[in-house]
């Protein structure tokens, strides 16, 4: 398959590819071609089971403002209260530590998951191969977002680091806005890099994007700008099955993904075809 900018078309305002991947090979090509094509040296990954699925976390998709606009808040509040037996060293956590715990666990927060590791974005697109439909890779260089969003210099976007002790000030100002209410929060995400304070979060090369105001951001900064470095890379639904298969041969398993029990009998039923 020839890789180039032909391949590729907008879609939603975002660049995908116009023939779907059927090789796991055929994913990396298309990883290493935007690397290099989008200069993006680090990028990150979101696999999603549906091509429809925009970069949106699940406190915008359920609309948890419209029961009540601190609905979000007073979820944090009560899981902080009671999840203190099962966490041996909560006294420890900062607030961002909470936060994180809470999406780890399935809460819904303003964060969107993302992973550093180009297999393991994949794997999570055709994690369930059944219940696929044209699955995809989001490709983001967070660097490069933070520059538009912020008015940067080429080379001056970061990843930011929610440790208290290792950011400036005005950092951390920054980030705690995004802890406010929706309404006083920054319109534009920013992009995070977590504490390692779960094996999972080591073991998928765990980041995030917090979210602010706006509902679709992603959609906007790709729109607005031409050589966007935000493309979905798009996968055949026919394929999934096949592509998983490839990827437990290279060792991107769920008890890889998920170190402990559950990850092991997910491998076992896999291996063995047992649904």
């Amino acid at each position: 398959m020839r890789i180039d900018a032909s391949l590729f078309k907008a879609a939603g305002d975002v660049q995908t590819n116009l023939t779907l991947l059927t090789e796991v090979q055929q994913y990396m090509d298309v990883v290493e071609y935007l690397r290099d094509s989008l200069d993006a040296d680090r990028p990150w990954y979101r696999g999603v089971s549906h091509a429809s699925y925009a970069l949106v976390p699940r406190v915008y998709r359920d609309r948890l403002w419209e029961v009540h606009e601190d609905f979000e808040w007073w979820l944090s509040v009560d899981f902080e209260n009671r999840a203190r037996p099962f966490i041996p060293n909560h006294q420890t956590y900062s607030t961002w530590d909470w936060y994180f715990t809470m999406q780890h666990y399935g809460l819904p927060t303003r964060l969107l998951d993302w992973t550093e590791g180009s297999l393991i974005g994949l794997y999570f697109a055709v994690r369930a191969p059944q219940e696929t439909h044209i699955p995809s890779v989001y490709f983001l260089d967070p660097y490069w977002f933070d520059e538009v969003v912020y008015q940067k210099e080429p080379g001056e976007g970061v990843a930011y680091n929610t440790d208290t002790k290792a950011i400036s000030d005005e950092l951390e100002t920054r980030l705690g806005s995004y802890l406010s209410s929706r309404n006083e929060a920054p319109p534009f995400p920013v992009c995070l890099q977590p504490p390692v304070i779960d094996a999972r979060i080591q073991a998928q090369k765990s980041v995030f994007t917090i979210h602010g105001k706006l509902i679709d951001p992603f959609r906007i900064v790709a729109r607005d700008n031409v050589r966007a470095r935000l493309v979905k890379i798009r996968l055949s639904t026919s394929s999934a099955c096949h592509l998983k298969d490839q990827l437990h041969g290279m060792g991107i398993t769920e008890g890889t993904l998920f170190p402990g029990l559950r990850g092991l009998v997910e491998d076992l039923k896999w291996e063995r075809g047992v649904d």
